[in-house]
């Protein structure tokens, strides 16, 4: 198998894991299940995979330095956040963030709540807020007119609590709600604008 191919493979490998952890449960979906549905040898996976604790870790650390890219990129190309609809820009870049992301986040917020979990994704997302690397997005931030409290701790559960555990609940309950409620895409995305705006938003107004 040359280079690309196993790139390729590999890649395919940690899609379907992917996907049936997120339909199926992490701890139903088993490594032949994995095999059958990307079409590969179950031996080729232990090739790449130790065991399938290592696939859900990949996939975690990937969803992590995605988080991370984008929270970068998102600094660097977005000026003055209060001018204009700058904010809903950048608003519209988180919510198609969690949407891409949204199966990977679902096994990630079940995955988390297990009181056993040593995988808990959702807290190392909430450390990129206070990570080393983030707090020079937050000082470039801040030049560009947010606010942020002084105190490590009061900005990390401001922004846990009312900054990403909104966009999660956006990502796994959209479509039930949406049913359920009779509501379009649209217009859920609007109405939870207005509402961020309100409440996220109006936390990062000087005071």
């Amino acid at each position: 198998m040359n280079k690309r191919d196993a790139v390729e493979t590999r890649a395919r490998i940690l899609s379907t894991a992917e996907k049936l952890f997120s339909t199926v449960g992490f701890d139903k979906t088993r490594v032949d299940d994995i095999a059958a549905e990307a079409g590969v040898n179950k031996a080729l996976i232990y090739y790449y995979f130790k065991s399938k604790d290592e696939i859900l870790q990949t996939l975690f650390s990937a969803l992590v330095e995605d988080a991370r890219r984008m929270l970068v990129n998102c600094m660097q190309e977005t000026p003055d956040v209060f001018s204009g609809d700058n904010f809903k820009a950048l608003f519209d870049v988180y919510i198609r963030f969690v949407m891409e992301k949204r199966n990977i986040l679902k096994v990630a917020v079940a995955e988390s709540l297990k009181e056993s979990s040593q995988l808990s994704v959702v807290m190392a997302l909430g450390d990129l807020i206070i990570n080393a690397e983030i707090e020079s997005i937050r000082k470039s931030y801040e030049a560009r007119g947010l606010h942020f409290p002084e105190e490590k701790n009061a900005m990390l559960i401001m922004e846990f609590f009312t900054g990403l555990m909104p966009f999660l609940n956006f990502a796994l309950f959209k479509d039930q709600w949406e049913a359920h409620y009779g509501m379009s895409e649209k217009e859920l995305c609007d109405q939870f604008y207005q509402a961020f705006k309100k409440t996220h938003m109006a936390a990062h107004l000087p005071g």
